[in-house]
């Protein structure tokens, strides 16, 4: 199977800051699952959209067979519209909200902080059981503070380094000889000697949130996010500096393709931009196939080069979680069919031959299905991605306050890139300004 692309939900976080403008217009549209006004007493909802949606309807069927007498009525509310109609009903106690709901990571911790009765504890329905059997880091994100579960890990994503053979040859650099990004960037200034390619792109001036997608891939691997298990702010500690400093240092040396964050994808892809590599998310494995076949055998795959020697070389790319609602009155039956569709192997091979998303649940991964070469690359990608996320990474915080962090990095990541401002200075002043607009506090301090 091959991952699919997923659209990034940050422009929709800021939902929550219009809770009850949303709660008043929006519940008019909302099904009432949990009054039961769906059907009879054994009738689930969930609601989800795209790719998710998909799968979550393959195994309704799968296990409305296995369970006679209940049905469950699966929506695609669509993308952004469901962050909408969630806010809504979170900020209407639960009224309107289905019995299952697919939450993306980066909007968990938003939702578990803001609404914390939103959701059912799926510990105490049995799912602290199962922790072993998905990422530690992935598991923990759909944990609220107190290490409470619930959230249940659907699809993940990890980040890998897609590099050109092609131009690593020519310029008779050993790309298996690079083991830190240090020696990548001494790669770099061979490779654009020899082929006048850049190393990377970034969008220097952060035209966009995912601008900022580099950067955080780096600070992961130095073991560090916006903010911490506390809810501290992160963005200007060592690790963070860490990463700022290496952008600034390839764009001092002019590694560094200026390219708006909205194009460049797809032209660096094809060649019309040439750089020697692309650090991204494990889902460009199907993008490079369908965006880009005529690049077959110029473009390799592999994990990424670590920060410092012996450092992670795996870091997270974000997921998605499945949660029932605390005002369901089925949660029992909610939970069994969230744990049949993403914790037992019946369910897993019925939604991931749906979906072709990658699978959480690790069991899945040593099925037939996972054991298979990818052509366009010349290697078995899913054992790649499966290596890199057996990683015991750490987890990602994102807090109902990372729109705010994205927007204070994505500012100081302009002042180091266009106008040449010390990184350690750019990132301190973010925080400062991140701890005046939240009142949280910096780590730092």
């Amino acid at each position: 199977m091959t991952t699919s692309p997923r659209r990034r939900r940050r422009a929709q976080v800021g939902a929550f800051t219009a809770v009850a403008a949303l709660a008043a217009g929006l519940l008019s549209g909302c099904s009432m699952a949990s009054s039961d006004a769906s059907g009879g007493k054994d009738t689930l909802t969930a609601w989800a959209w795209g790719s998710p949606a998909t799968g979550l309807k393959a195994t309704a069927k799968a296990f409305e067979k296995s369970h006679p007498g209940v049905t469950v009525k699966v929506q695609d509310v669509g993308n952004p519209a469901i962050w909408d109609k969630i806010t809504a009903g979170m900020a209407a106690g639960g009224q309107g909200l289905p019995d299952v709901m697919d939450i993306g990571g980066d909007y968990m911790s938003n939702y578990l902080e803001t609404f914390p009765d939103g959701f059912a504890n799926l510990g105490d329905l049995g799912a602290s059981s199962l922790a072993e059997d998905f990422p530690t880091g992935l598991w923990k994100g759909g944990q609220n503070t107190k290490g409470e579960q619930y959230g249940m890990p659907f699809e993940v994503n990890t980040n890998l380094l897609y590099y050109r053979k092609d131009l690593f040859a020519k310029a008779g650099v050993d790309i298996d000889s690079i083991s830190t990004w240090n020696q990548m960037l001494a790669a770099g200034v061979k490779i654009k000697k020899a082929t006048g390619a850049n190393l990377f792109a970034v969008d220097k001036a952060a035209s966009q949130a995912d601008s900022a997608n580099f950067f955080e891939m780096l600070a992961r691997l130095e073991g560090t996010f916006f903010f911490n298990g506390k809810g501290e702010i992160t963005l200007n500690d060592k690790g963070s500096v860490n990463a700022l400093t290496f952008l600034k240092q390839a764009n001092d040396k002019h590694l560094v393709t200026d390219i708006p964050q909205s194009q460049g994808t797809t032209s660096q892809m094809k060649g019309q931009s040439p750089v020697a590599i692309m650090p991204g998310a494990s889902w460009m494995v199907g993008s490079f196939q369908s965006t880009a076949p005529e690049m077959k055998g110029k473009w390799g795959v592999r994990m990424s080069p670590a920060m410092r020697k012996g450092g992670y070389t795996a870091s997270s790319a974000g997921g998605t979680y499945l949660t029932v609602a605390k005002s369901s009155k089925k949660q029992k039956l909610a939970y069994e069919y969230v744990k049949y569709s993403m914790a037992t192997l019946a369910g897993q091979k019925v939604i991931t031959k749906a979906d072709g998303l990658f699978p959480s649940y690790e069991p899945m991964w040593q099925t037939a299905e996972f054991k298979q070469s990818n052509p366009y690359f010349g290697l078995d990608t899913n054992q790649l991605v499966i290596k890199a996320l057996s990683q015991d990474t750490p987890p990602d915080y994102y807090t109902k306050d990372f729109p705010k962090a994205l927007k204070v990095y994505d500012d100081a990541q302009t002042q180091v890139l266009v106008k040449g401002a010390d990184p350690k200075t750019a990132l301190d002043r973010a925080a400062k300004l991140l701890a005046d607009q939240t009142g949280r506090k910096s780590a730092q301090d």
